[in-house]
């Protein structure tokens, strides 16, 4: 490691001139210690390939290993080779292909909703359908630790915005009755069920309550919790038992699901409302054929026995690690006794922005690949190493790492 940048880290003062920041990126960037834009060279799930380096990959949201299962690799490649590597067009024009309209239909019998739309991307589907479904004569209430896609969609909507205290119930109990008095022509509550950066859960029904007493709509970000939760992998909402209760419920396909893109499930209504005013699926080159097939066969094996199996072993892993990692504070935090108890996301939080991104540089060296959050990934000051937990470490795997993670961050963490 730099030394003078463990000084720089050891006094703090770096994170507040934005000229020094500067030039710590800078210098970051020119002696391969920038923990951004990593180059990956390799990949042999769960180790990757880093300026000639192999790494364990504690960072991936391929939570149960599909975005390298060879059924998963040999569907894409078919479709590649049946319709090209691209649709050339968006799904208004010459972009809509029977391979969408085939994994929609799945995605909407799998997750008991009438319809689902799928987008190119998971930022464009939050973004596009938050922007499809209000106006300025709407009301956007959000969990104050949201997804950037949802907060994004919310000020393209124009909608009026309030945030709630993250997975407070009776704080968005209490953010709509502010707002009781109010003519809205909509309003909208809009959660994740498991939150990227935290690793907790939402608790759904104690959410479903506050918005069925106001008469408000509820949207689920499922992006994190599909494929990781419910007997079939339909996430938290499957989990819980709720899913009849959600209006509108969000999910990526790049995520356990494995490839890239994202998807809408409501009724027709919703979905017709959605496919004939979201912007960024207007407008959009549609998703390549490759990704489709590759999504459906990673659907077909989520909904399977192997599927359950690569569940129990994600559960398995991560609370291993969650133990092991105990001398770092990492308890999950749990909003209610409804929700699980484990997460394949444990935050490692740390006092500052350099602090953050020396340690990464150490976890590297010793062979640990994790992924660093700064703001506004997460709230300014706080930011998080970030271990994601997958399926296809072994238990060897996981130990060693936390034996890594421990050794190596002693001295970052006495600050915090």
């Amino acid at each position: 490691m730099d030394h003078d940048l463990q000084e720089f880290a050891e006094t703090g003062d770096i994170a507040k001139d934005v000229g020094q920041r500067i030039e710590l990126v800078r210098h970051f960037a020119s002696t391969g210690q920038l923990p951004f834009f990593q180059q990956i060279d390799s990949v042999d799930t769960p180790r990757v390939g880093i300026r000639g380096r192999q790494c364990v990959l504690l960072g991936s949201n391929s939570y149960i290993g599909l975005s390298t299962h060879p059924d998963v690799v040999a569907a894409a490649v078919e479709a590649t080779n049946e319709f090209g590597t691209g649709t050339t067009g968006s799904r208004l024009l010459n972009g809509t292909y029977r391979l969408h309209v085939a994994l929609e239909q799945q995605i909407a019998a799998w997750l008991g909703h009438e319809e689902a739309l799928v987008f190119t991307t998971g930022y464009q589907t939050n973004v596009g359908t938050i922007q499809a479904l209000l106006g300025d004569d709407c009301l956007a209430v959000v969990d104050s630790l949201a997804h950037a896609s949802i907060r994004d969609g919310v000020r393209l909507s124009r909608a009026v915005e309030a945030k709630f205290e993250h997975n407070d119930a009776e704080s968005l109990a209490a953010t709509l009755r502010s707002h009781a008095g109010t003519r809205y022509h909509r309003i909208l509550v809009i959660v994740d069920s498991l939150y990227s950066m935290e690793g907790s859960t939402a608790p759904l029904e104690r959410i479903i309550d506050a918005c069925k007493d106001a008469g408000a709509l509820l949207m689920v970000d499922e992006a994190h919790g599909i494929g990781v939760f419910g007997p079939t992998g339909g996430g938290l909402t499957q989990r819980n038992e709720v899913a009849k209760d959600v209006d509108i419920l969000m999910g990526s396909l790049s995520k356990a699901i494995g490839g890239l893109g994202g998807f809408i499930t409501a009724s027709r209504d919703f979905i017709d409302e959605i496919r004939l005013s979201a912007r960024s699926f207007w407008f959009s080159t549609s998703a390549t054929p490759g990704a489709m097939a590759a999504a459906a066969t990673a659907i077909d094996i989520i909904r399977s026995d192997e599927g359950s199996r690569r569940r129990r072993r994600l559960e398995r892993n991560s609370r291993l690690m969650r133990d092991l990692l105990a001398p770092l504070d990492v308890a999950l935090q749990r909003p209610d006794d409804l929700g699980p108890d484990w997460s394949p996301i444990i935050p490692i939080r740390l006092s500052d922005e350099m602090r953050t991104a020396l340690s990464w540089n150490q976890l590297r060296d010793a062979g640990v690949f994790v992924t660093p959050a700064i703001y506004p990934a997460v709230p300014m000051g706080e930011p998080i190493l970030r271990v994601c937990m997958t399926s296809e470490l072994s238990e060897d795997d996981v130990r060693r790492c936390a034996d890594v993670l421990t050794a190596e961050l002693s001295w970052a963490l006495a600050a915090v």
